[in-house]
């Protein structure tokens, strides 16, 4: 099974993006988690988008347990969490939102950037495009 690609890029000054384009597995989810983790330290952000309209997410909700349990210090330092879905994703995105919520972050699911981007107060084009280029 290939990877998934990660594109990744500050949206907005405090805003994490990361496209996740392709199909997912655990593994590779729990690899990307520690890259993101480094990444959440590394900066003050305010907030992270997890865009899906690229993504063929495979996680059950006990790997998405794992996964969120595993960036929790990270995540918990956050104002929000949103996540970008697709037709075929928006299950998954409300899911992982869900999960996030009841583990106490303001996390929510979005059918649009415009959207995503009022919920966590930024201005910014969408990135999405770019993951073409990538």
């Amino acid at each position: 099974m290939s990877e998934p690609t990660i594109f990744a890029c500050d949206a907005a000054p405090g805003c994490r993006y990361a496209a996740v384009l392709g199909r997912t597995n655990f593994e590779a989810s729990m690899r990307n988690a520690k890259r993101l983790a480094d990444r959440l330290s590394g900066a003050p952000y305010r907030s992270l988008v997890i865009d899906y309209r690229g993504a063929e997410p495979s996680l059950t909700p006990d790997q998405y347990a794992a996964f969120f349990s595993s960036l929790m210090p990270q995540l918990s330092k956050l104002d929000r969490i949103a996540y970008v879905y697709a037709p075929g994703t928006v299950l998954r995105a409300a899911h992982a939102t869900r999960q996030l919520s009841d583990m106490g972050i303001n996390a929510r699911a979005f059918a649009s950037w415009d959207e995503t981007a009022e919920f966590l107060d930024i201005k910014a084009d969408d990135p999405f495009p770019e993951t073409s280029a990538a």
